[in-house]
């Protein structure tokens, strides 16, 4: 697998001393059992981002919350603390989006959320894609985008721009977060899932007030919907498909809605989108330059019926957090499935695709 170089990147705002009594004092309470304020996970995770942790003592502070559990507030305060010293993006004046699953579900499907969130744009959401190589596939969103011909180290300003013509961009993980090299050998010598597994949809540096995030295991989607509330996301739906970290076409999908600061939970199915159901083989994916062809179809407007409803559904979910902007073209969750269905049959997504290809070479690499 090719794998994209970062250039030079710009130092995050914050300026961090080491503090070895923080992460001392985080690993005691953790020992005796009791949880960690967000004030406190921010601090540690803060001092993680930096490189000051003895390798050690973070693996004792990954193992001793992955036994316990890990609190909203915990998770909130390490995707705060990763997320203000990341590198800096544009701030956005009108909001913006994000369609993102923590993967590790292991279904190897399509790119369901990279070619939804291109297709939401293409109806007139702002998508703010943060994403990184494969997880849960043979071909993460980087991959594919990549595969399209995707600048991955486009630099910020260039994302921005691409954001303002496009009504989207890809925000490369790896380029933003370039702290996860410090907890990257941990990570891999415990070969276990621990809190960085599901922080990655946390941290997008777009700051995006709206989201579709899939997780998946079930038991994630209340505590992962608390912490969103605790970062400052307004509305999102997050979801667990019977087995998939997106909206499921074989079963039913488990939501859990942040509307008004309330948390709203609910079972949904493709009928209520007004779409068959589909089995989980009819939306297996392959290498990138095979999603690449499935994809390039589906934008087209010329996909499977299985690929494009999977699609359709998940960006339908979208375009129903965005309701009241839309003219009440997404008021139900029928409505929005038929108006995402009419804009992928149009082609129009080929082009928002073709625009973030163009404007993403236009500009200099990060």
């Amino acid at each position: 697998m090719k794998t994209t170089e970062i250039s030079s990147i710009t130092s995050p705002l914050t300026q961090v001393e080491v503090n070895d009594d923080i992460t001392h004092s985080a690993l005691n309470t953790l020992v005796d059992g009791d949880s960690l304020t967000q004030q406190q996970s921010h601090d540690v995770f803060e001092q993680v981002i930096n490189g000051f942790v003895a390798p050690e003592r973070l693996a004792a502070i990954l193992t001793a919350l992955k036994i316990k559990g890990e609190t909203p507030a915990e998770i909130a305060g390490a995707a705060i603390a990763i997320r203000e010293n990341a590198t800096p993006f544009p701030m956005q004046t009108n909001g913006v989006s994000d369609c993102v699953g923590t993967g590790g579900d292991g279904a190897n499907t399509i790119n369901i959320s990279t070619t939804a969130a291109i297709l939401a744009a293409a109806c007139g959401i702002k998508m703010a894609k943060h994403g990184n190589r494969s997880v849960s596939s043979m071909s993460g969103s980087a991959d594919l985008l990549e595969a399209f011909g995707v600048n991955l180290t486009m630099s910020p300003e260039v994302a921005s721009e691409c954001l303002a013509q496009a009504n989207i961009c890809f925000l490369y993980a790896p380029a933003y977060h370039t702290g996860f090299k410090h907890a990257a050998p941990v990570r891999k010598a415990m070969a276990i899932r621990t809190l960085f597994n599901i922080l990655g949809p946390l941290v997008n540096p777009a700051k995006p007030d709206a989201m579709l995030l899939g997780v998946y295991l079930p038991e994630l989607i209340t505590p992962i919907a608390e912490a969103l509330l605790l970062t400052g996301v307004k509305h999102a739906w997050v979801v667990h498909g019977s087995g998939l970290d997106e909206i499921a076409l074989h079963g039913k999908t488990k939501v859990t809605e942040i509307s008004n600061g309330e948390l709203i939970k609910k079972d949904i199915s493709p009928a209520d989108f007004g779409l068959k159901n589909y089995t989980l083989e009819d939306i297996k994916g392959g290498t990138p330059q095979e999603n690449a062809e499935f994809i390039k179809a589906i934008l087209a407007g010329k996909g499977l019926e299985a690929h494009n409803s999977a699609v359709i559904i998940n960006c339908a979910a979208l375009l129903y957090l965005h309701r009241e902007q839309l003219d009440g073209q997404a008021d139900t969750l029928l409505l929005a499935a038929q108006h995402a269905k009419k804009v992928l049959a149009s082609g129009a997504a080929t082009k928002t695709l073709a625009d973030l290809v163009r404007l993403s070479n236009a500009g200099v690499s990060a």
